[in-house]
């Protein structure tokens, strides 16, 4: 009563059945991503054996079901009529060692896995990116995406992504024109930030696609734009004044507050692109305060355009801080008052410059205070590229001049063999201008 034929139609029978035909599927998935994955031959050759074993386990048990079923014994050999006579718990034998080599084989794949880099493995990394991005064919067939461009492409298109050159083409009739890139609203005030660039791969064209979730750097410069007819009305008021004065000394105290105005308007912008561009680095809080601020003295709601530190050195510093700008200082810094102004007007000019054209993000403050006569040399230099030529000085420059030389220093302005700004001061005010 232990044969396989004996128990057909039993509990023992069907369990033995359901665990082959178990088997079998998970076999088949095995031999399936050993395949796909490029593997060792070792693994695969393996499965393979263990697949075909559990196939014919399986067939075994479906002739036995039919032959002891409808009793037709004549149709079956002697040979197979000899499998149905062996024992039951030899079939259950081969299907727990069959368990065990996929069990062992499961493992083998997760230690691969943790060692090799793998279809599975990439697909999994795209997917935890924040930012969604595909790369395609030139015609638009998609290899490789990952949820959260998917997500956005049914949002965008309605469809299911399946032809990257029609997601692109939604974007482009959708989007505001960025430099060739496109801004895209979507539902809910979301602003994604679509980029195309072309990659080359072992001389195969793909195409990459990148959406960058950009919402609340577009807030910033949304309130901005919204803004600007205030600051027009602001120009034109800072026109008249300026037309309607006649008296020189009144001139100039208004050029200084245009440039001042000007220096502080460039610096919030240059600080809403950094943030732009460098938004993990940047702290969100400190721009939107001081484009707030900004707004609101624009506005006149307020009278100064900003309100930083205290002290206009540690104030002018955070500033360029703000605007990717490293500000590093050697020597000891004045205690003077009014020189350590006219530091903090040289390094929040500096650094604005130094980003706007000279496309570095370090500047460098020398500080050599020599005793003979008190006098304080202030060199001011930065990373960035080297001046064309002669830099013309106007704006803030020009002010800073102005300032310097009324307060009895030398400013001296230097672009070969690289930027330099060379600011000579008397501690004794009696001393200034005449130590030349």
């Amino acid at each position: 009563m232990t044969s396989l034929a004996s128990i057909v139609g039993l509990w023992q029978w069907y369990i033995i059945c359901v665990m082959a035909l178990v088997l079998v599927a998970c076999s088949l998935h095995v031999v399936i991503n050993y395949m796909h994955g490029q593997r060792r031959k070792a693994p695969l050759i393996v499965s393979i054996l263990n697949l075909i074993l559990v196939f014919v386990l399986l067939l075994i048990l479906m002739d036995c079901g039919k032959c002891f079923t409808i009793r037709e014994f004549r149709t079956y050999s002697s040979f197979q009529m000899a499998l149905f006579d062996m024992p039951y718990y030899l079939y259950a034998i081969v299907e727990f060692f069959s368990t065990l080599t996929l069990i062992a084989l499961l493992f083998e794949s997760l230690k691969y896995r943790g060692k090799h880099l793998t279809a599975d493995s990439i697909q999994l990394a795209v997917d935890a990116l924040p930012e969604g991005i595909s790369i395609s064919s030139p015609d638009g067939t998609v290899r490789l995406s990952n949820i959260t461009y998917s997500n956005l492409c049914r949002d965008l298109t309605g469809k299911a992504l399946s032809d990257n050159n029609l997601v692109w083409s939604f974007a482009e009739f959708k989007g505001k024109e960025q430099a060739g890139a496109y801004l895209v609203r979507f539902p809910k005030n979301k602003v994604w930030f679509y980029e195309k660039e072309r990659i080359d791969v072992e001389g195969e064209e793909y195409y990459q696609i990148t959406a960058t979730d950009v919402t609340e750097s577009y807030r910033i410069i949304e309130e901005l734009e919204d803004k600007n007819e205030h600051l027009q009305d602001i120009r034109r008021r800072i026109k008249n004044v300026s037309d309607l004065s006649g008296d020189m000394f009144i001139a100039q105290e208004e050029a200084d507050a245009r440039a001042a105005l000007h220096n502080q308007l460039g610096q919030v912008l240059l600080m809403g692109r950094h943030y732009i561009n460098h938004k993990e680095n940047t702290d969100s809080r400190i721009v939107y305060a001081a484009t707030m601020q900004m707004n609101r003295f624009l506005l006149g709601e307020i009278g100064e355009p900003y309100e930083g530190e205290s002290d206009l050195l540690t104030s002018a510093i955070a500033m360029a801080n703000s605007i990717g700008v490293k500000v590093e200082i050697s020597g000891a810094e004045p205690d003077d008052g009014r020189i350590r102004s006219l530091l903090a007007m040289a390094v929040t000019e500096c650094s604005a410059n130094t980003v706007k054209h000279a496309e570095g993000d370090i500047v460098k403050v020398d500080i050599d205070s020599e005793d003979e006569g008190g006098r304080i040399v202030i060199l001011i230099t930065n990373n960035g590229k080297v001046p064309r030529g002669k830099i013309t000085e106007s704006g803030g420059l020009l002010s800073l001049r102005r300032n310097v030389e009324k307060a009895g220093g030398i400013m001296i302005l230097e672009s070969e063999p690289r930027f330099s700004l060379m600011m000579r001061f008397s501690q004794d005010p009696s001393k200034n201008g005449t130590n030349g």
